[in-house]
């Protein structure tokens, strides 16, 4: 049986947890990072999860929980049928799963990864006793003042969620440096550089085999700017290899085909040792994004091949520039042929960056979560501390709540700090005063011990 240091809740939605995008990505390798510093992740979902990658994230040993009963979107969507704003039934669906997954664990800290998210973690009212998280993913969060891209989402949308950033007793985390100081600059306090991690752990290795064609990563919208690849693909006549998801793959053919391009391969939500295999067999990768958080396609491709992002964006400045190039877009096609022909790329160095990048991740991670400072409760009036040793799924059936009341998890975590103690199993979590004490269960997970 495992024992885990830590255990986290990571909060995203269904619609999120797919192969593509970064906030998908971003949960695959945060599960696997934390595997390697022997913490626990709970993944929790606003509702039954409806693609396969859930199986994947379960397999790196991730525990996925959801709400007992979701309310359906039907109302909603029909209500912002052109647009899109605040899904007051996805927050609901996220408090819901938040109070299952506090009736059989504690935890050491949240991470919000849909905005709908943040509204029902912080409306727990627990951040003072862990971290709550909010991630930036959307251009908006960091970069609002520069948004010129047409969104589905409605400015109040945007409004509503930008003002989560600015409440107590939550934190910022964001991918870099760069954003860390953009967001302190806009009077953010509460911003944390908290980076991600390598997802695909083949892309930290050199690669020998042949390499063809000219890569695209994203989805088919106006701020990836395919249009601008189509123009310059098709100046260049080289091969085209574009890494999209499944909408995206149609209308890339329909593009190709609009453009006279023959020579082209696309591939749709591919993850793991496929998606590695085609990213290290490109030549060279065009980015012509206009906005990015950050830019985590870029970081994949960079230790492979040369990079060349257009010189009318800002998201490059996450990275250093030594090891890539900034074109305008009427000379992108010459530049792109040059590099084309290049060989010996790891000489450049950039695939040592990419891992130094890499490396710092976990330590991040380890070093914020070490630094926070909780409150802790000076009374013995909870009645946490009546027991020496507690699995916390039983305390909380020994309450018989017919519901529970964030009062009842609250208790436990102001009181945490009475035990020496703190240790997590896939299923459970553990709280004892006896430093030498060590969890044991069956096969069920069941905690095998009586209350005093």
């Amino acid at each position: 049986m495992r024992t885990y240091d830590k255990r986290i809740a990571f909060l995203i939605s269904d619609q999120h947890l797919i192969p593509h995008g970064g906030i998908g990505q971003f949960a695959k390798g945060f599960v696997e990072m934390c595997d390697r510093i022997n913490w626990k992740v709970d993944i929790l979902l606003d509702k039954e999860p409806t693609n396969d990658f859930s199986n994947l994230i379960k397999d790196l040993g991730a525990n996925i929980v959801t709400p007992k009963e979701s309310l359906r979107y039907s109302d909603h969507t029909a209500t912002f049928a052109f647009s899109d704003s605040v899904n007051f039934e996805k927050v609901i669906n996220f408090r819901k799963a938040i109070l299952k997954s506090f009736e059989t664990n504690v935890y050491d800290m949240i991470v919000c990864n849909t905005h709908e998210a943040m509204t029902a973690a912080h409306a727990m009212s627990i951040g003072q006793y862990i971290p709550v998280v909010f991630y930036t993913h959307s251009t908006y969060m960091i970069f609002r003042e520069k948004q010129k891209f047409s969104d589905v989402f409605l400015n109040t949308y945007n409004d509503f969620y930008v003002k989560h950033t600015e409440l107590n007793d939550v934190y910022v985390g964001t991918q870099s440096i760069t954003n860390l100081n953009h967001l302190e600059q806009l009077g953010h306090k509460n911003a944390a550089y908290l980076p991600m991690s390598m997802t695909e752990r083949d892309l930290l290795i050199p690669y020998t085999g042949e390499q063809k064609g000219v890569l695209f990563i994203g989805r088919w919208e106006e701020r990836k700017n395919p249009a601008a690849y189509i123009k310059v693909m098709k100046e260049t006549g080289l091969p085209c290899k574009v890494m999209t998801n499944t909408s995206g793959a149609k209308k890339f053919e329909k593009a190709f085909s609009e453009a006279g391009i023959t020579d082209y391969e696309i591939r749709a939500g591919i993850v793991g040792q496929e998606k590695s295999d085609f990213i290290k067999g490109c030549k060279v990768f065009f980015m012509p994004s206009q906005g990015e958080s950050y830019g985590f396609a870029f970081l994949e491709c960079l230790g492979h091949m040369p990079c060349v992002v257009l010189d009318n964006q800002d998201w490059s400045v996450n990275f250093n520039e030594k090891y890539f190039y900034k074109e305008k877009l009427e000379n992108a096609g010459n530049l792109i042929k040059l590099l084309y022909i290049v060989d010996n790329y790891y000489s450049t160095g950039a695939l040592d960056y990419v891992k130094q990048l890499d490396n710092d991740v976990s330590q991040k991670w380890i070093q914020f979560l070490d630094n926070f400072v909780a409150k802790c409760s000076n009374t013995n009036a909870a009645k946490i501390n009546n027991y020496d040793t507690v699995c916390y799924r039983d305390y909380i059936k020994e309450l018989e709540r017919g519901h529970l009341a964030r009062e009842d998890f609250e208790s436990v975590l102001s009181n945490r700090h009475k035990f020496i103690i703190n240790t997590y199993t896939d299923d459970n979590s553990y709280l004892s005063k006896d430093p030498g004490y060590k969890p044991f269960e069956e096969e069920t997970g069941e905690s095998l011990f009586e209350f005093i």
